[in-house]
């Protein structure tokens, strides 16, 4: 073996490789998972990586090479135009981030951008799925929309374009608006509207208007002219 060892040196360049013009390269032909290793064994210890203009890289070339950063506390930080890019070799590779770590795990994606586009998840040919398996209160999936609007736009031209399904419970649609237009609007452009309900009780359809003395229900066929142009059956 070959060793280079500062006994008893304490500052950060306690061992200290310098090239001033030149580039430093660590090569290594071990055919093992740890082929290279950069250590920092003390508890409190921490890995410093800094680099100029250029980019830094790290490339896998074998079929099934990962890049793993498992650590208690890291950061990947960028105080300019930043990219994480994954480019699969073949149609389907994945990107996986994945917290395996205590209960209370979080991943956070945040953006201080003040753009329209400030967070972005894309995916340009295939699909993009969102899921929790929380049972436990509040362990829900919330999108939420803080002086700002929520839109869900479907361009696919099919019967269930957009779903809402609650396969077991019930869905609510709030809107607390006190504006004028601040409303909830149902609009089928070209189609039709259906309220359908299978339940065998009493109101199994209920409108109610309960805002005030001066409040009407209004059915209103527009255009009909047949006999049945509004039907009551």
């Amino acid at each position: 073996t070959i060793q280079l060892h500062a006994d008893q040196g304490t500052g950060v360049a306690s061992l200290n490789l310098l090239s001033d013009v030149g580039g430093i390269t660590l090569s290594s032909g071990l055919g093992s998972a740890d082929a290279i290793n950069i250590s920092a064994t003390d508890a409190a210890g921490g890995i410093d990586v800094d680099f100029g203009t250029s980019n830094m890289v790290v490339t896998g070339t074998g079929v099934s090479a990962d890049f793993l950063l498992d650590a208690d506390l890291f950061s990947i930080d960028g105080t300019g135009t930043s990219n994480v890019t994954v480019t699969a070799d073949t149609f389907n590779e994945d990107f996986t981030i994945a917290l395996a770590g205590a209960f209370n795990s979080s991943l956070v994606l945040s953006s201080a951008g003040t753009q329209a586009d400030a967070l972005q998840i894309t995916a340009s040919a295939g699909g993009i799925d969102i899921s929790a398996s929380g049972a436990a209160a509040g362990e829900d999936i919330d999108i939420a929309a803080t002086g700002s609007s929520v839109r869900v736009t479907s361009s696919e031209s099919a019967v269930d374009s957009i779903v809402l399904d609650s396969s077991a419970g019930g869905i609510d649609i709030l809107a607390s608006g006190a504006a004028a237009g601040e409303d909830i609007d149902i609009i089928a452009t070209g189609s039709s509207v259906n309220i359908t309900s299978t339940e065998n009780v009493a109101q199994a359809i209920y409108l109610r208007a309960n805002g005030g003395t001066s409040e009407t229900i209004q059915l209103h066929a527009d255009q009909g002219t047949g006999v049945a142009s509004l039907n009551l059956l």
